[in-house]
């Protein structure tokens, strides 16, 4: 309602009374902050936002996009429908999402989400809803960015989703899934550069986290937020997976994912890794590897061709078979740059370890020390070292 709508002497009035012109004045700012909490304040959009979330995530593209449409007639103009969009395209393509045609659109819709958050309370960066999905979208730009190498707009990205995350920490009471961002951020400030320490100099200005801190608010997450509850889940298991190396505590993540989402190949590949260590993977569904396998996708087949191995050489016995099937795992990820290193070093790994058990030296070394120069894991690491020692 601008001044020249209002009635005159209410106008007029405002104008004499100074006080009176204030509590207008925050009043309409209230009335402003009312409409624009449309999504977190309110259990209908929740509960569609959250319906939306579920078939992005079992990979149902379609369906999620009508239920997007619908969000987006209830919610013109908010930064969730852009937010959602941008993580359809994210979970249809994970984790490749680096192609530059598939780029190009996710970027698009972030960057959408970027200008529908300052637009929300006029760049002011003091709505919940704002900062929730500003920083959302930069934290996911800078992920992607270096996930492809591009370092400094990876850095960019992150300085700016920076400011937002310091209101994020004051936030997680009144919005939950703050506890999700802010769990990711102190636990991954602390860890990322103490595996990668050349990222050390670069995080000297950001705030210390607390790597047991974070881990309890991703926990939390799981239990109360609404578009990150998720998430939490995957990273949690990836953590556990990838930074902790506690598989066993993955596989209680990757098990309620796999059954929640039975369509997500990626949460499959996870679940199964989890069961890697020990002798649990016995308690691996065939299934599940079948279905990588049949992937019309050469990063998933890559991934099932090598747990096809490990299964053939820990659980059915069978040497040659398994042989094969880690072959046939580093030629389907040949044409994959960037990721599925993983697999390709667990199919290194494999081979070396046959190759070693039946005592041809020459090939056993030859794929353990591929292993190890390929590998993202302290896990191969240590086995292929170990056995380099028993062998040399």
């Amino acid at each position: 309602m601008s001044k020249g709508n209002l009635p005159f002497s209410f106008s007029k009035e405002i104008h004499k009374n100074d006080n009176l012109r204030k509590v207008f004045i925050a009043v309409l700012f209230s009335i402003s902050l009312t409409a624009h909490s449309q999504l977190f304040d309110n259990p209908s959009n929740v509960k569609l936002v959250r319906k939306c979330v579920d078939y992005i995530y079992n990979v149902q593209s379609d369906s999620a996009e009508i239920l997007i449409a619908q969000v987006e007639e209830r919610l013109p103009n908010h930064p969730a429908v852009p937010m959602l969009r941008g993580l359809n395209i994210l979970w249809t393509n994970i984790p490749v999402v680096t192609i530059d045609s598939v780029f190009n659109d996710f970027s698009s819709q972030l960057r959408e989400t970027i200008r529908l958050a300052n637009r929300l309370d006029g760049g002011r960066q003091e709505h919940p809803e704002a900062i929730f999905f500003e920083m959302s979208a930069r934290g996911l730009l800078a992920e992607y960015y270096a996930d492809d190498g591009h370092y400094m707009k990876a850095l960019s990205e992150a300085g700016k989703a920076y400011d937002l995350v310091k209101s994020g920490f004051q936030l997680s009471d009144e919005v939950p899934d703050f506890l999700m961002t802010t769990g990711v951020y102190n636990y991954f400030r602390e860890k990322y550069p103490e595996k990668y320490p050349v990222y050390k100099p670069l995080l000297w200005f950001f705030r210390g986290g607390d790597i047991e801190l974070g881990l309890q608010q991703l926990e939390e997450a799981t239990q109360k937020a609404v578009l990150t509850r998720v998430e939490a889940y995957v990273y949690l298991a990836y953590i556990y997976l990838r930074y902790e190396y506690k598989p066993k505590k993955a596989q209680k993540y990757m098990w309620y994912l796999t059954e929640t989402y039975p369509n997500n190949l990626y949460m499959k590949s996870k679940l199964l890794e989890s069961l890697t260590a020990d002798d649990d993977f016995k308690k691996a569904p065939y299934s599940i590897i079948e279905e990588l396998i049949a992937s019309d996708r050469s990063y998933y087949t890559m991934a099932g061709k090598a747990f096809q191995g490990l299964y053939f050489e820990r659980v059915s016995g069978d040497l040659g078979k398994a042989i094969v099937a880690y072959k046939k795992g580093i030629a389907a990820g040949s044409d994959i740059t960037g990721h599925g290193t993983y697999y390709r070093s667990l199919s290194y790994l494999g081979l070396g370890r046959i190759y070693a058990a039946r005592g041809q030296k020459k090939d056993a070394i030859f794929h353990l020390e591929k292993a190890i120069e390929i590998s993202e894991s302290e896990a191969i690491d240590a086995e292929a070292n170990a056995i380099l020692d028993d062998i040399e």
